[in-house]
């Protein structure tokens, strides 16, 4: 049954799809007071994803994130209803490549937006666990907020059998073993997205990207680096080497 103009929770009207998530359906939306809004609609199998991305996103408030605003039913499947972030996902706001070369104030405001968000999540204790372009809603001027927390959940989580979270692309060795994951898993995934910014590519499987003389490639390499502990400690350090090496104020 097609779900547009339905009215859910207090009074919000779904429009048209948008997109997906790891575990949902996107619709963007309006309130009865006509504000745009996305409502994020998973199977009625997938309801404990629903409950955990409430639980963990509710809380937090920042504004480099996505804002969770409430619950809701459609068709007795569950739903999130969040604020909808302007502009567009990261690889179409960035379409002239390298970014880091054709764009890059833009984009360098992009990555320190992204790692302010990472350093208030991480100080909440949770991790994204899936940072990759789709996720990362930019406007023209290169402001950016980091959205979608189906994978989230506290730092260093375990589970009874390996679980692999992320894109494999922008996937973390440790992610891809099924490791626990911490912030520095995070960092990884904003390593590769800057290495592309860089080079205008993103490395083939076992390949290390090298040979720019752009002076954020040694924070690219520092991002990548196989072993956890050797990254950067933190997002907020990486953001300030970041700007320390680009020389702007952000």
């Amino acid at each position: 049954m097609p779900l547009a103009g339905q009215v859910v929770g207090d009074g919000i009207r779904l429009v048209r799809p948008v997109g997906r998530g790891s575990h949902s359906l996107v619709y963007f939306a309006v309130t009865r007071e006509g504000q745009p809004c996305a409502v994020k609609i998973f199977p009625p199998h997938l309801s404990s994803f629903a409950d955990r991305e409430y639980e963990h996103a509710n809380n937090l408030h920042h504004p480099r994130l996505g804002r969770m605003l409430g619950r809701a039913q459609v068709n007795d499947q569950p739903a999130l209803i969040a604020t909808l972030a302007r502009g567009e996902v990261l690889f179409q706001r960035y379409a002239q490549r390298p970014a880091a070369h054709h764009d890059r104030r833009a984009f360098l405001l992009t990555m320190a937006h992204l790692l302010d968000a990472l350093g208030y999540m991480h100080g909440q204790g949770l991790v994204h666990r899936d940072i990759k372009p789709e996720n990362i809603i930019v406007e023209s001027d290169g402001s950016a907020k980091l959205v979608d927390f189906d994978l989230s959940g506290p730092a260093q989580e375990t589970f009874d059998a390996p679980t692999r979270f992320g894109t494999a692309a922008f996937q973390s060795p440790e992610a891809a073993r099924g490791d626990p994951l911490g912030p520095a898993s995070d960092l990884y995934g904003v390593g590769v997205l800057l290495g592309w910014g860089i080079y205008g590519a993103l490395p083939e499987p076992g390949e290390t990207l090298g040979g720019s003389t752009d002076p954020l490639s040694t924070l690219h390499l520092a991002l990548t680096r196989p072993d956890p502990g050797d990254r950067p400690e933190s997002a907020l350090q990486a953001r300030k080497e970041l700007l320390r090496l680009t020389g702007l104020p952000y």
